[in-house]
């Protein structure tokens, strides 16, 4: 049983318990935190919480303006010289317990590669403040078909990665498109913007931002443009390429849980699944583009003082010696990667 369902088995047993007030059950993880889930009756609220040394200071103010969860912070009379973090959901939705159920779970996975409590009780509270925009924006509804597509070659691109012989964890570290980054992925000194259009709008890509072309402070700038073609059959799906890069990640826990994470702060989550069945994408052509000297692009430095956030669009139709080879991009990358 995975995290997430043996989470929710335990809060449906706390339920059907009838026990009035706050409730608590230990998570059996191997973890220098302890953890536990809980369920507060009568008001249906499910929750996560963690036990740990007093002395470690931490600042729940940030998320006092939270509306679907509810953060409180005192003493555990459990244990000696002990704090206790309580993260209650206030939903009740099906779907919502479901998806904080996923988040708390790959907390729980996290947290067990964490040697410190310090340093473990630090990750929760980073996890925390990203939970903020998800909690906001992305816990009841599914991805967009334009987020499922840009999620589909951002994913096509990380497998490449993983595939080659560049290491796992650094692989998924780089994919910062869940971020909002200004580049799907970047590192020290190379990044890698992914463009994902259908056949019919090649050869036209939509830019965001001055930034996502702006190769100003990094050393190797590349394009990415996968053109796909929606099909009902052949193609893979958005659970098949996830499915596959699990199965690539399977050795490397740190690297899985790392990859499994991104997913939820990008919107994806595992109860979904069965709505992103039927989009499949069959790719029709890939192209890699050097970002520099005549590539049209709109750079910071180029705008009047006062304009920003700029998007337009431009055509892939680019000088020769813009077009670049998979292999000339991915030996770059992993060139970078062997010098840091």
């Amino acid at each position: 049983m995975n995290k997430d369902n043996k989470i929710k088995t335990i809060w449906k047993e706390l339920e059907e318990a009838h026990v009035s007030g706050l409730v608590k059950r230990a998570i059996d993880i191997p973890s220098c935190l302890k953890l536990f889930c809980t369920y507060k009756s009568p008001d249906e609220c499910c929750g996560i919480a963690f036990s740990f040394s007093q002395e470690i200071k931490v600042d729940i103010s940030p998320f006092s303006s939270l509306s679907e969860i509810e953060v409180s912070l005192f003493k555990d009379n459990s244990f000696p010289d002990s704090k206790f973090l309580l993260i209650q959901l206030l939903n009740r939705g099906d779907r919502v317990r479901d998806i904080f159920a996923a988040i708390c779970g790959n907390i729980a996975n996290t947290i067990q590669s964490i040697p410190t409590e310090r340093e473990a009780v630090k990750l929760v509270i980073s996890q925390m403040r990203k939970w903020q925009d998800l909690f906001s924006k992305k816990m009841n509804k599914t991805l967009s078909i334009q987020e499922q597509q840009g999620l589909f070659g951002e994913l096509s691109f990380l497998r490449k990665l993983i595939c080659f012989p560049m290491d796992k964890v650094r692989s998924v570290i780089s994919w910062v498109g869940p971020n909002m980054a200004p580049q799907d992925f970047q590192s020290e000194s190379w990044a890698v913007e992914v463009k994902t259009i259908t056949a019919n709008k090649y050869p036209n890509v939509s830019i965001n931002g001055e930034l996502q072309l702006d190769e100003t402070l990094i050393d190797k700038l590349f394009l990415y443009n996968l053109v796909v073609e929606i099909v009902p059959v052949d193609g893979k799906n958005l659970p098949e390429i996830i499915g596959e890069l699990r199965d690539c990640l399977s050795q490397d826990t740190n690297a899985l849980n790392l990859f499994e994470n991104k997913l939820i702060y990008y919107g994806y989550f595992n109860i979904d699944a069965d709505a992103y069945k039927d989009r499949r994408y069959y790719i029709r052509k890939e192209n890699y583009f050097l970002v520099q000297g005549e590539f049209p692009r709109i750079k910071k430095d180029d705008l009047l003082l006062g304009v920003s956030d700029v998007k337009y669009s431009i055509t892939l139709a680019v000088p020769a010696e813009n077009n670049v080879e998979e292999s000339n991009v991915l030996n770059t990358i992993l060139s970078y990667e062997r010098d840091q």
